[in-house]
């Protein structure tokens, strides 16, 4: 399902017409905060098809980027989504592009930028802004919670995201947390399991940290989100635009989920969590060699995702390292637990590293295929695949070209998780 929401919405836009224009539509998310990380939360919660509410602290849409022009510099390979989205219209760009990313962030014009979140905001009929608006009580109502603002108004929402600097909303709440926190961890640091629930990553200090489903929803009761599982990311440093973005666009879109399934955060799916922030041009794995340019990202994204070589996010640098070959022994646990067919195949092959010839039979065999498959990889080679050289069937097949026929022919993404990474049977 490429738009867990957004789909099913438009559908039901389509058979529920009104006949004498159309009637405002009833808030399901309330997001309270000014900066960055509240308008990412707004932003996703919209484009998820979920009528939404900011409500802005002052008069200013994220006032640390409206005093001054401002710099940003970081490593490479980290923008995506929503932040990107703005960085490529102060740009007047089309599609993502990382170098001129860059060169956007070595110098961001407050005007430019305003112009730009200005573009975003237009382009999302879902989502209402209101500026000036303290909200002075915050009431559970049976699965809705009744949240009064200094203007008088009241609203009754599924769910409510305290997306403010200081967490002010959490103090109006009678919520009692559980005092186990799951800290973010870097990357390098993470199981396979933990990978596999990933849902933003970004840098601190001189680190790459990943921010998987649990600590999203460490801050979330009832319907209720507040950012104490992700606390790094309300730090004032601006070197963490990128990820403070990245995580307010995950938390936007677990909200959009809660409140149009009128579900509970137990019963989210990882899977379509994630695909809906991929949708939305999310960068969840920020491989440090793998430009968002490149025609197979998401392929490659979807692969990380499936923890499937235990050592791809073992290098320091983060690196996919997409040239080095792909070993029988490394893939076959996880291969035994996503195709139960492949334990047959591996009994009868054995070797070290994948070979073209042995590669498609794998393929063939855990995808129920026939031999049409060799002909289609030899003519898509060099034009819709984008591979270098020429089709072998005896050279080795690297990490990059492995991940990019498997998410073609055997898509192991699909596979369903819990909200721990382990494989559901």
């Amino acid at each position: 399902m490429k738009h867990f929401i957004s789909t099913i919405f438009l559908i039901l836009l389509i058979i529920v017409q009104p006949c004498f224009g159309q009637k405002a539509k009833k808030p399901q998310v309330i997001v309270y905060g000014s900066d960055l990380l509240a308008f990412s939360v707004a932003v996703q919660s919209a484009k998820s098809s979920v009528p939404t509410i900011w409500l802005v602290e002052g008069e200013q849409l994220m006032p640390e980027f409206s005093s001054g022009h401002v710099q940003i510099e970081n490593m490479p390979h980290l923008d995506g989504g929503i932040w990107m989205e703005i960085l490529m219209e102060m740009a007047l760009a089309k599609s993502p592009d990382d170098s001129l990313a860059t060169v956007v962030k070595r110098e961001m014009n407050p005007r430019l930028f305003q112009n730009a979140v200005e573009k975003v905001l237009r382009k999302l009929p879902q989502l209402t802004v209101i500026k000036g608006e303290e909200v002075l009580s915050i009431h559970r109502r049976k699965r809705n919670w009744e949240v009064q603002t200094s203007s008088k108004h009241k609203y009754v929402v599924r769910c409510v995201i305290d997306a403010s600097r200081e967490q002010e909303l959490s103090h109006l709440i009678d919520i009692s947390w559980d005092n186990h926190i799951e800290q973010m961890q870097p990357l390098g640091a993470l199981s396979l399991a933990k990978v596999r629930t990933l849902v933003a990553a970004g840098q601190i200090g001189n680190s790459l940290f990943g921010a998987q489903v649990e600590n999203i929803l460490a801050g979330e009761k009832d319907g209720f989100f507040n950012f104490r599982g992700v606390a790094e990311v309300l730090d004032e440093d601006m070197t963490l635009s990128a990820f403070r973005a990245a995580v307010g666009q995950a938390v936007g879109a677990a909200a959009a989920y809660l409140a149009f399934f009128k579900t509970a955060a137990d019963e989210l799916d990882v899977r379509k969590l994630q695909t809906e922030l991929m949708t939305y041009k999310a960068r969840i794995l920020p491989y440090q060699d793998i430009s968002i340019n490149d025609v197979h990202f998401y392929a490659l994204q979807r692969f990380g995702l499936t923890g499937l070589l235990s050592s791809l996010h073992k290098d320091d640098n983060f690196h996919f390292q997409k040239d080095e070959r792909v070993s029988f022994e490394e893939v076959e646990p996880i291969f035994d637990r996503l195709y139960s067919r492949s334990q047959l195949w591996f009994l009868d092959n054995k070797g070290d590293y994948f070979r073209w010839k042995d590669f498609l039979s794998l393929i063939k065999f855990v995808g129920l295929r026939g031999n049409e498959i060799d002909r289609q990889i030899a003519d898509a080679w060099s034009t819709k695949l984008k591979f270098e050289g020429n089709f072998d069937k005896e050279a080795f097949v690297s990490r990059y070209q492995f991940a990019v026929i498997l998410d073609i022919y055997a898509n192991p993404y699909v596979k369903a998780i819990n909200q721990q990474g382990d494989f559901i049977n």
